[in-house]
């Protein structure tokens, strides 16, 4: 995906609808509108009310939507000229919720691919992402010492990055991915605390974020956990 569209020619791409005509022109009734009319339009055509789903298969390096009620050929405008798609983009990106569905060690590769197909400019527009709770591990032979999983810490890395108006992120808790959280052990006490403090500082490394949102969807962490976590100021909700 370039600057706001699809791309079939090399690198990673968004498959985002199937566009099999572009429009090279666009009436000039529309840049006599006022801009806020103009963005009433895009939000009409180009906003969802559910987050929209990425994901990728396995060994492809497409980014594909998965997106119920998205209208037929839903990105078109933004292949009418320059200037739509440039106005257009900004409401893309800026108001609609993107969620990571990969829950495997590799979402750090599907949102690396989505920011670079969608450049630089729109992921800078970013404002409201879902990704997995990141996941600590011990350090063998460390007694103590805890450490964000690699995968993780770069999704992290990236955010801080490339997403500079990110306001509301939410991390997604299953089991597969957070046992210790909803199932500690009596001695994982020290552990749970450490670990997530370290993902409290990576996420205060974002000065844009505003709200952080802990979404469960397998089992409620202990009581203990959820006193941990609310102090941090994150927001505790249950699965859609």
């Amino acid at each position: 995906m370039g600057p706001g569209g699809p791309s079939s020619r090399g690198g990673p791409s968004i498959g985002m609808g199937v566009l099999s005509q572009t429009t090279s022109s666009v009436s000039i009734n529309l840049f006599n509108l006022p801009g806020d009319i103009r963005n009433n339009i895009y939000r009409r055509v180009l906003v969802v009310a559910h987050p929209l789903f990425l994901f990728q298969e396995t060994g492809s390096q497409v980014v594909e939507t998965f997106a119920p009620d998205r209208p037929f050929r839903w990105l078109a405008l933004l292949y009418t000229n320059r200037q739509v798609h440039d106005e257009a983009s900004a409401v893309l990106y800026v108001l609609n919720h993107f969620t990571f569905m990969d829950t495997t060690r590799h979402q750090g590769g599907l949102l690396q691919n989505f920011l670079s197909c969608i450049g630089s400019v729109n992921a800078g527009l970013l404002s409201h992402l879902s990704i997995n709770f990141p996941i600590a591990e011990s350090v063998e032979g460390q007694p103590g010492k805890v450490i964000l999983r690699e995968d993780d810490l770069h999704s992290l890395k990236l955010l801080q990055e490339k997403c500079t108006n990110l306001t509301t992120l939410e991390t997604l808790v299953y089991s597969q991915n957070s046992r210790s959280l909803i199932n500690p052990k009596h001695d994982d006490s020290q552990f749970i605390r450490e670990a997530l403090s370290q993902i409290d500082a990576q996420l205060k490394a974002m000065p844009s974020l505003s709200k952080i949102i802990v979404r469960l969807y397998d089992g409620t962490p202990a009581p203990s956990v959820m006193e941990l976590m609310q102090g941090l100021g994150w927001d505790i909700l249950p699965g859609r």
